[in-house]
C-alpha cells in the first residue's frame, strides 16, 4: 500500500479538526467536511479524513467492521486494508478495542464491543474514547411531524449547547448500538460518538449530550 500524498497534514488537517470543534461545541448540528479526493481502500472516505485528522503517533485506533470497498477483500481483508491505510498515513498504531482512544465502526454496529470502550474515570474523564461511525445519511427534523429523508433512526438531544432540543434522522447505525452508548453514558464518563455520512456531513454527540431514542 502507498501512502495517500493528497493529505495535507498541515492545512487539511487544520481545516477539519476546526470542522469537528464546531461540530462538538453545537452538539446536532450538522457540519460540511472539506471534500479532499483522498483514496482510501474504502468507498465512504470522509470518516477516514477525520480519523486521519485525530489520530497522531500517540493516539491509538481500532476498526470494526467493513465498509463498501474499493478492493476486492473479505471482511477482515477490508478490516486490515483500512487499518494498514490509516497507520501508513498517521504514524498512529491498531490497538484492542478496550485499549483504542479512537474507533471506527463500519455498517452501523460494533455488535456488542461497544461495552468495551473506554469511558475514562471521574480523575480522567478525557480519557474516553471517541467512536467515529461511518453512516449512510444525517439530516435535521426542525418540525414536529416533518417528513424526513428516512425513517430508520430518530434521535432527540438536548443539553450544552442546543438552545432547545434537535432532532436527528440518521440511517445505517442500529438501534441497539445507540442504546449500547447509552447505557454507558454516567457523566463525566461515557463516549463521544462522531456520526459521517457519505455527504461529508458529520455530526457530534458529546458525552455531556442528553439523548433519547424516539
Amino acid at each position: 500500500m502507498i501512502k495517500d500524498g493528497v493529505f495535507d497534514v498541515t492545512f487539511d488537517s487544520q481545516e477539519i479538526f476546526r470542522s469537528i470543534l464546531d461540530a462538538m461545541a453545537r452538539p446536532g448540528s450538522i457540519v460540511r467536511l472539506p471534500d479532499i479526493n483522498i483514496t482510501p481502500p474504502v468507498t465512504n472516505r470522509y470518516p477516514l479524513l477525520v480519523l486521519m485528522t485525530l489520530l497522531d503517533h500517540e493516539v491509538s485506533f481500532c476498526v470494526s467492521g467493513h465498509s463498501d470497498t474499493n478492493v476486492n477483500t473479505n471482511e477482515n481483508g477490508n478490516r486490515q486494508a483500512v487499518a494498514e491505510y490509516l497507520e501508513l498515513n498517521t504514524g498512529s498504531k491498531e490497538s484492542a478495542f478496550g485499549d483504542a482512544d479512537l474507533i471506527l465502526v463500519y455498517r452501523g454496529s460494533s455488535h456488542g464491543l461497544i461495552r468495551m470502550a473506554k469511558q475514562g474515570t471521574f480523575e480522567y474523564p478525557d480519557e474516553s474514547a471517541t467512536v467515529v461511525y461511518d453512516v449512510g445519511s444525517i439530516e435535521n427534523r426542525r418540525h414536529e411531524g416533518e417528513k424526513g429523508y428516512n425513517k430508520e433512526m430518530l434521535l432527540e438531544l438536548f443539553g450544552p449547547g442546543i438552545a432547545d432540543k434537535c432532532t436527528l434522522e440518521i440511517s445505517g447505525i442500529e438501534r441497539v448500538e445507540i442504546e449500547d452508548i447509552l447505557e454507558l453514558r454516567d457523566y463525566p464518563l461515557g463516549i463521544d460518538a462522531i456520526f459521517s455520512d457519505k455527504a461529508g456531513n458529520i455530526v457530534c454527540i458529546p458525552r455531556s449530550t442528553n439523548m433519547r431514542v424516539i
